[in-house]
């Protein structure tokens, strides 16, 4: 009797093999959807688009309320004109921070400035008491807020010749929530502070060092005036350094159980110009800013003559250059400085 024919036998995929066609098939996916995402990114959250061009008109003999801050080409500006006009580089974007107590007034004036092109970013400090100016009287840049943050944005740009996209205004009350939210904030604190004020409900008592705050000192930390020999000079530089602080310890894999807390904060607590879209933009250009190396801090130079902070005009002017808002180095006449 003959045998049936052997049936050809079949050969399973060996391990190696099927691993391969797991890489690639994860491969393919992820890669599908880093495109989808970039297209995403740029049709919902398109690069934001800003005048390219700043006209800056000439300081008046009689010094006048400040432009609004629209930063819109003269339409009677004209070649040889008495007009400055300023070009633009591209990817770089202003912010003007307010931090705004319950009592009204702004505590924190500073101006952010972000360029997407080298991924790097400065934020300015602006006294409170930086001489203006407005409404045909000299006077401090924080009480143009009684306009609203339109006019201090107009006195911002007027003062230092840079344009002012958007402005963004945050009750400092939404600092003592945020750090609540993370769990606190390790920070570095300069002084010891010992304030109070129970008009204010302001009732500061922290001790100098690093160590961890929760909200309410945070808020301290961030609003005490008195616990320095140079005032307001010296709040400003512990704000722009816990900003810092704070900012690197919110954007953490750990954090990202809070985002629905932490955006209803900044809803309930932050008004701005910025629409959302221009928001997320921002955001995915900051992902993987290393801000010990990306970000600068600095302040306005001047000196103290009662009863107003008065810029050093040499120094205020090296540092707008140093911004590099402009595709061109900025003129002194850009700037109006006054001294009363």
């Amino acid at each position: 009797m003959s045998r049936a024919p052997k049936r050809a036998a079949r050969h399973r995929p060996s391990l190696l093999a099927r691993l391969a066609k797991i890489l690639y098939i994860t491969v393919f996916t992820l890669s599908l959807i880093i495109v989808v995402g970039f297209a995403a990114v740029n049709i919902f959250a398109p690069k934001p688009t800003v005048d390219g061009q700043v006209t800056i008109p000439p300081r008046q003999e009689t010094p006048s309320a400040p432009p609004a801050a629209t930063d819109a080409p003269d339409a009677a500006a004209t070649p040889g004109s008495d007009h400055l006009v300023l070009n633009r580089r591209d990817g770089v974007y202003t912010c003007l921070l307010l931090g705004v107590a319950d009592q009204g007034g702004t505590d924190t004036i500073m101006l952010g400035v972000f360029d997407t092109n080298a991924d790097t970013a400065s934020l300015i400090s602006i006294p409170r008491d930086t001489v203006v100016y407005y409404n045909g009287k000299y006077q401090k840049i924080n009480a143009t807020y009684a306009g609203g943050e339109e006019a201090v944005a107009a006195a911002v740009h007027d003062l230092l010749g840079v344009p002012v996209d958007y402005w963004v205004s945050v009750n400092l009350k939404a600092f003592s929530e945020i750090v609540n939210q993370i769990g606190g904030v390790y920070f570095d604190v300069p002084v010891d502070m010992d304030y109070e004020d129970p008009y204010q409900d302001l009732y500061i008592h922290i001790k100098a060092g690093y160590q961890l705050l929760n909200g309410k000192k945070a808020e301290g930390v961030m609003r005490c005036r008195s616990c320095y020999a140079n005032a307001d000079i010296g709040r400003a530089a512990t704000q722009r350094a816990f900003l810092v602080a704070l900012a690197k310890q919110t954007i953490t894999p750990s954090n990202v159980g809070n985002v629905t807390s932490l955006i209803n904060t900044f809803a309930k607590y932050v008004n701005t110009t910025m629409p959302l879209n221009d928001m997320v933009y921002f955001g995915t250009q900051a992902i993987g800013m290393d801000l010990d190396t990306a970000l600068t801090t600095g302040s306005l130079e001047g000196e103290w003559i009662s009863p107003y902070w008065q810029l050093d005009d040499q120094a205020v002017l090296e540092l707008v250059n140093s911004l590099g808002i402009y595709q061109e180095q900025v003129p002194a006449q850009a700037l109006h400085i006054v001294h009363p």
